[in-house]
């Protein structure tokens, strides 16, 4: 899964698995011990589970568990209290490791100690339940640098009985949180509609039914300093149905030349463009 502003194949194998909930809704992330391919060559002994999450303006880390090779492990954001652990963190990582060894409070994320595949990535199920329903993707996340940026064209609005939300997921190495805005824009007009602010390490919903948007209307979202993954959310409370996509950076787009000169282009161009 590719994402906006900021490739993850820069990512100095730093490979983490995210999870966190949506609204009132449970989430969940299944992690796998075994390669999405059979031509790259992976690390196929028994792997340890590290969590880590914000505290004290610090990274905290906790062991889960042991998975072998083969297995996978489910970890349930309302199942951390367990742990007898107050983590109030509303974003929490969880990382495959060798060791035992990682110290309980950090300035920086660890490094991976494994080489992860590439095509695909090595991922693990993200999802969210709400009663009967249950919607997740195949992702990771790695740390975007602090000078990334986000463009996106958002066409998920869904129009009957359902609450949209933009979701903007941010992970940085630094667990010093910093503030950024989101604009919103109608590109076709070049209509400045709102900004909204957002935090680093920390999974932002912006709720967008009150912007009225339209079937016809593609509402377009900037962040000129922060890099993040970018979801749209529906849910639909009476069936009670959900739903969850996202888009791709426009250098996933780009067939021949440098990817990510298009992209810088295509961002500049947008960027310029769009202001209020």
């Amino acid at each position: 899964m590719s994402h906006f502003g900021y490739d993850q194949s820069l990512r100095n194998n730093m490979s983490f698995f995210p999870l966190f909930n949506i609204l009132e809704t449970k989430g969940f992330c299944t992690v796998h011990n075994f390669s999405p391919n059979n031509w790259e060559k992976s690390h196929k002994k028994t792997k340890k589970l590290w969590l880590f999450f914000l505290r004290d303006s610090l990274w905290n880390s906790k062991k889960i568990c042991e998975i072998k090779y083969g297995d996978s492990f489910n970890v349930e954001m309302e199942n951390l209290k367990f742990m007898n652990e107050n983590i109030d963190s509303n974003l929490v990582i969880l990382q495959l490791r060798k060791d035992d060894n990682i110290p309980k409070k950090m300035n920086l994320l660890p490094k991976s100690q494994f080489i992860f595949t590439k095509t695909p990535e090595w991922r693990a199920t993200v999802g969210f339940s709400l009663g009967s329903s249950q919607t997740s993707y195949q992702g990771e996340i790695n740390p975007f640098p602090e000078k990334g940026s986000l463009l996106t064209f958002h066409p998920f609005v869904q129009q009957t009985n359902i609450e949209n939300y933009f979701v903007f997921v941010n992970l940085e190495t630094s667990p010093i949180q910093r503030s950024s805005e989101i604009e919103i824009y109608l590109p076709n007009k070049k209509k400045f509609i709102d900004k909204i602010k957002v935090y680093s390490n920390h999974t932002n919903i912006i709720s967008l039914n009150k912007y009225e948007f339209s079937k016809n209307e593609l509402p377009t979202f900037i962040c000129r300093n922060m890099a993040g993954i970018p979801f749209g959310f529906g849910i639909n409370r009476t069936a009670p149905m959900l739903s969850l996509e996202h888009t791709h950076p426009p250098a996933s787009f780009t067939l021949h030349g440098s990817r990510f000169q298009v992209q810088k282009k295509i961002k500049t161009s947008w960027f310029n463009k769009l202001k209020f």
